[in-house]
């Protein structure tokens, strides 16, 4: 399956950007997680969050059973008050998964030509070359063999070119500009990364496009995440987020 997405709208990225809204305090971020269903209460009644665990304990939430495969989860960094300052403290969404990872094009199937509409690059030659590769593609034998370990709540577009990877990004980025206006940083990289950042009062959230460590990068991820800049202090607080307004820019294609 070359494309997977979740049903990531402006109510979740209004709950992204609400943590934004006080300070980077353990009791405040775990508090909001519980209020917005990415985190359980324990007997106690207090909140059950495992920070740290990043992928490898994430909070799963939705109506799907565990036994129906991964579902929507939120990532977690280091507990807030202890950052290094270096960004190890965050609270992370995955959005979106494509298949194969590094920039690269899924194969075409045999008999199907690339569309000028559905190719980010519609000069790349498609034509299957001597070693049973297609040109601008992956090896035909390779195949989305993790496909199965994620669950309904994943849509699948099994035909989707990069080209729909780019345009799920510069949807969720749409909706984050609605919400906070123009990125204060936006930078792009090799193999189709890209980033862009908005900060207010020592807090960042940053929509990234990029290689997803967590699958040992047999994916590109999209995510959300939010947390203390590298040389702020995670106060937070209200008040209008920085952004750079003379210079508003359009998602990445």
């Amino acid at each position: 399956m070359a494309l997977k997405t979740l049903r990531v709208g402006a109510a979740e990225i209004r709950l992204l950007t609400a943590l934004t809204d006080g300070p980077w305090d353990r009791s405040t971020i775990e508090n909001a997680l519980v209020r917005q269903g990415w985190a359980a209460e324990a007997p106690d009644g207090r909140p059950a969050v495992e920070w740290g665990g990043g992928a490898a304990a994430p909070h799963f939430f939705g109506t799907d059973p565990p036994s129906a495969g991964i579902g929507p989860r939120v990532e977690l960094g280091a507990a807030p008050g202890t950052d290094d300052g270096q960004g190890a403290s965050f609270v992370q969404l995955p959005c979106a998964l494509f298949w194969p990872a590094f920039g690269e094009e899924p194969p075409l199937p045999h008999g199907r030509a690339a569309q000028d509409d559905d190719l980010e690059d519609p000069e790349t030659d498609y034509d299957e070359d001597e070693d049973g590769e297609e040109d601008g593609g992956t090896d035909l034998d390779e195949a989305d063999d993790l496909d199965g370990e994620y669950g309904p709540a994943w849509h699948r577009a099994p035909d989707a070119r990069r080209a729909h990877f780019r345009a799920e990004y510069a949807r969720l980025s749409g909706l984050i500009r609605a919400e906070l206006g123009a990125p204060l940083h936006s930078t792009s990289g090799e193999m189709d990364t890209h980033e862009e950042t908005w900060e207010r009062a020592g807090l960042s959230l940053t929509l990234h496009r990029g290689d997803d460590l967590n699958t040992y990068s047999h994916y590109d991820v999209i995510t959300v995440r939010v947390g203390p800049t590298a040389a702020g202090d995670g106060s937070g607080g209200p008040g209008p987020m920085d952004r750079d307004d003379s210079a508003a820019m359009t998602a990445a294609d």
